[in-house]
């Protein structure tokens, strides 16, 4: 075939057309995006006379250049400039080819020019709202490329095809299995010609042509025609080809597909599980190029995945990269799960920094959710109990989902399981049980894969799961490899580190001397390059390389005896509240849980807010780090939040081990923690004294106000015996007589957490004091009431 494409110089900021005839077409990016005006984009002539640099649209080329370098390809394909619409049988190749080149791409850049990862863009829409959803050119863009990734108006990855699938499939009522990559002709003529129906085009005409590939037809452009003329000869083309039944572009033809996506929609809301993509998308941005191989290559692995009923467990010490590994791994499988139809992948993330993502049962109820978006149509079991549930009002117990996950996963050809971090389940004993029972079904058709730490009750629990062949320990010895190429990386492409990329000699002695030092430990080996990066001079860098700390615990004492004396009370309530909150916080959050001191009165002190949000992250240097949740519908549009960078961080603070340092200040107790944040909740929440209805922007301005309002009540009970004096806190807010009981109800009323903020109600419409303080088992609030009343 005759295949024009752009050719990108590894980081360079131009580029020559170069055509490649029949199939001798090396690896290519592919770029999809909505066209601006027309004198706004890079054309086929504009390349050829090196011109059009100072066009609006060239911006688009640069991104793409340098997202397929990054990558590894030296050639991407552009619609805008690679194809020479002068040419009329050019363009009429170039769009009956179209499926076919997005097809073969080895990656789609989706370019959202009108979605902003930055909060001021003032044109900026969501991820759902984007104009690339509507157009009728982006249809077959979504569907035939394999690899699919999306990304902002600043070039910023937002996700890719397959971790956003449900939330895709919603936007454009397109079947999960489309976008998955199934056959085209699994699907109905009526159903394929809904895909189009509310997308728009500039010509009418385009409405049909953008749907050659979508039915392999192959016909001559005829602008001018019509839309009518344009569908009956595709009818005749269908009919001619398949003797499929002939379709219109009517509403009704949709329906069988737009009713399977509503009820499975429905079943999960029903089902409330955590996204387990928002924590694959933070690993896999973390992993550098071409680690992890060493496994993915291993002959354990290859035997895994076509193996009847197999189980690998990969276990390692703290910070050595499992969860890096196991992003890699699953990676590779949603790759596998392409080139394979039918294959499903379910995994999840347990994870110490969400509370949401600790349990045993939603660890369930999100592979449920992700194995019944991937079966040609709701479970039978799935839709079943979701009815006996009185569809959605109920719900299910533990032994009921199980059992659904069981009929779903034998109804399915493959399936593949990964679960990460064991160890940071807070409910082990029922986890464990619930792999045993997994295990005892013994379905030929699962392969599952777990990581953790080599704890006794996991390893007691695995031993009957897992042979001892398929049981890997993550080594110093094959981690070092990855954590070699990590460091190589991290020295030419982080700013801080890249000055002393020049010097071959420097740099090989940094390599030396964090390889001696890591011991398999990539967390280790990070944190050391954090603190090499902030090196001035050569002095400064060999004296911290001839110093490095031992071990992590050492690393982190280091790291916390560093806080400057006028942070140190800053950076002790932003640990405490990052290692205890009950959700991850935003940035805007942490500014101003900064302010809050509970020794105080009143509490907040809105003058202490940090200005920029992100000095968080300098006062606790490598502790902690930004990462994007869209999960949390309740969290700003950006989705930033503010999470303890690793587990072992966590681990240390609350440890004896940190008492015995010169970082003791820094020592936490769960109880005594939750039993601060609680009164921190109800001393930002006193500050709301006035009666009249609360506004949106007083709501938007006072960022701590939701998450005061829901989670003060489950700090309270955490904190044990200590609760004594937010006990009396509680009672202070507990009061008619006191406006922050009512606008504690207006923003979060424990009767209706899900109806959202209601900030018009009035005193009348609120249940008493003593009604809630019954609700929330607060004893000693309970107790005075009952006194008083």
């Amino acid at each position: 075939m005759c295949f024009p494409a752009a050719y990108a110089a590894q980081g360079a900021d131009s580029f020559s057309l170069v055509e490649f005839q029949g199939n001798n077409v090396p690896p290519y990016a592919i770029l999809s995006h909505t066209w601006g005006l027309s004198h706004d984009e890079v054309t086929y002539q504009d390349l050829l006379g090196g011109i059009g640099t100072e066009k609006k649209g060239y911006g688009k080329l640069i991104f793409c250049a340098k997202q397929a370098a990054k990558d590894g390809f030296r050639h991407f394909w552009i619609d805008t400039c690679c194809i020479d619409k002068s040419s009329s049988s050019e363009l009429s190749e170039a769009i009956n080819s179209m499926f076919c080149w997005y097809h073969e791409a080895i990656k789609c850049y989706v370019f959202l020019s009108d979605v902003s990862t930055t909060s001021s863009a003032e044109s900026s829409v969501t991820f759902p709202e984007s104009r690339w959803f509507t157009r009728g050119w982006t249809l077959q863009e979504l569907l035939a490329p394999t690899h699919v990734e999306f990304y902002s108006n600043e070039g910023d990855l937002l996700g890719d095809k397959h971790s956003r699938v449900q939330e895709i499939s919603e936007i454009t009522h397109i079947a999960a299995e489309a976008l998955q990559g199934a056959a085209m002709s699994r699907f109905s003529v009526e159903e394929r010609m809904a895909w189009i129906e509310e997308r728009k085009t500039t010509r009418e005409e385009d409405m049909v042509y953008s749907l050659f590939g979508v039915f392999h037809v192959h016909m001559p452009l005829i602008y001018g025609e019509g839309k009518d003329k344009a569908l009956k000869r595709l009818q005749k083309e269908i009919r001619e080809s398949s003797g499929d039944a002939v379709a219109t572009l009517a509403p009704h033809a949709k329906a069988n597909s737009t009713a399977r996506e509503a009820r499975l929609s429905k079943i999960h809301q029903w089902l409330s599980a955590p996204d387990p993509s928002v924590n694959y998308q933070k690993a896999l941005k973390q992993r550098q190029h071409d680690t992890g191989l060493w496994f993915l290559n291993g002959e354990r692995y290859a035997i895994w995945k076509t193996e009847a009923a197999s189980s690998l467990w990969l276990y390692g010490i703290p910070g050595c990269g499992k969860t890096i590994l196991s992003s890699t791994i699953l990676q590779d499988l949603l790759q596998h799960r392409d080139n394979n139809l039918g294959h499903a992948i379910a995994y999840f993330y347990f994870d110490f920094n969400d509370v949401q993502k600790q349990g045993a049962e939603l660890m369930l109820r999100s592979l449920v959710g992700q194995l019944s978006q991937q079966a040609a149509d709701v479970p039978a079991s799935l839709d079943a109990l979701f009815s006996s549930c009185e569809d959605g009002k109920r719900q299910p117990s533990l032994d009921a989902l199980l059992q659904v996950a069981r009929q779903t996963m034998q109804q399915l050809p493959q399936v593949y399981v990964m679960l990460d971090a064991l160890d940071e389940c807070a409910q082990r004993a029922e986890l464990m049980e619930m792999l045993e029972a997994m295990a005892g079904w013994q379905l030929p058709n699962v392969h599952l894969i777990v990581t953790s730490r080599r704890e006794r009750d996991i390893e007691s629990s695995l031993e009957g799961l897992v042979d001892l062949q398929n049981s890997i320990c993550l080594q110093s010895e094959v981690v070092d490899k990855d954590i070699q190429q990590y460091v190589r990386q991290r020295l030419s492409g982080d700013k801080g580190l890249s000055k002393w990329g020049k010097d071959a000699a420097l740099r090989q002695e940094i390599k030396m001397a964090l390889m001696q030092g890591s011991k398999g430990m990539f967390r280790w080996a990070v944190c050391q390059l954090d603190t090499l990066g902030k090196c001035r001079n050569r002095a400064d860098l060999r004296k911290a390389l001839a110093a490095l700390p031992p071990t992590l615990d050492k690393t982190y004492d280091r790291i916390l005896c560093a806080v400057a004396a006028e942070d140190a009370e800053y950076a002790v309530r932003v640990l405490l509240w990052l290692a205890f909150s009950n959700r991850p916080l935003t940035v805007d959050e942490v500014a101003e849980v900064v302010a809050i001191d509970v020794a105080r009165n009143p509490a907040f002190n809105r003058d202490e807010v940090l200005e920029d949000p992100l000095e968080a992250l300098d006062i606790c240097s490598s502790l902690v780090t930004i990462t994007t949740d869209n999960d949390n519908e309740r969290l700003q549009s950006t989705g930033k939040v503010v999470v303890l960078a690793h587990y072992s961080v966590k681990e240390y603070l609350v440890s004896d081990r940190i008492q015995r340092g010169q970082a003791e200040r820094y020592s936490m107790q769960a109880a005594a923690c939750h039993n601060i944040i609680a009164r921190a909740c109800l001393g930002y929440l006193g500050q709301f004294q006035k009666p009249e209805p609360m506004t949106e922007d007083t709501l938007s301005e006072c960022k701590l106000m939701r998450y005061s309002a829901e989670f003060w009540v489950r700090h309270v009970q955490k904190a044990g015996d200590r609760a004594a004096k937010t006990s009396r806190a509680a009672l202070h807010l507990l009061s008619r007589d006191n406006a922050a009981y009512l606008n504690w109800i207006r923003v979060h009323d424990l009767d209706e957490p899900w109806e959202g903020p209601k900030l018009g109600r009035v005193l009348a419409e609120t249940p008493s004091p003593l009604y809630y303080a019954a609700l929330i088992s607060l004893e000693e609030v309970y107790n005075y009431y009952i006194i008083i009343n």
